[in-house]
């Protein structure tokens, strides 16, 4: 349509693909863009380099793993979910395998059996408990008399 408002697309995301209720992919996707799966995948998901957003609908089921910077699920996923930059869990949401998020929403309902673990630099920097910045470990303090 000639005029029409581009800015419910904040992304600028040009390329939309649907995997429709119907569908079952067998095998690992990658996409630029946005993503839609209503239907099932049974493989890894990855964005490609100039990133992309993946929703899965409230019928979309994906076995694999997904590394995609903005995700909102509202359907299942078994295996670990990256989101690099967003990630929204919706209340049909259901997620067996571990979490890695930036910013993360998740609305009540939202079922997560794994780790909700935040990727931020400072974290990603300290060191492990029980160990000095340098990699040494420290004494503990109960032991020494």
């Amino acid at each position: 349509m000639l005029g029409r408002d581009k800015k419910g697309n904040a992304q600028g995301f040009r390329d939309h693909t649907l995997i429709a209720a119907s569908a079952r992919i067998l095998g690992d996707v990658e996409f630029t863009g946005g993503l839609h799966i209503q239907g099932e995948v049974e493989g890894n998901i990855r964005a490609g380099d100039e990133g992309g957003q993946l929703i899965i609908g409230e019928t979309g089921v994906v076995r694999g793993e997904i590394h995609v910077p903005r995700v909102t699920i509202n359907g299942r996923v078994e295996g670990d979910v990256s989101a690099a930059e967003h990630l929204e869990l919706a209340s049909k949401a259901s997620v067996d395998g571990n979490v890695y998020y930036i910013m993360l929403e998740m609305v009540m309902g939202a079922r997560v059996n794994g780790k909700l673990v935040r990727m931020d630099e400072e974290r990603r920097n300290l060191p492990a408990p029980g160990q000095k910045a340098g990699g040494q470990v420290e004494a503990d303090p109960a032991e020494t008399v």
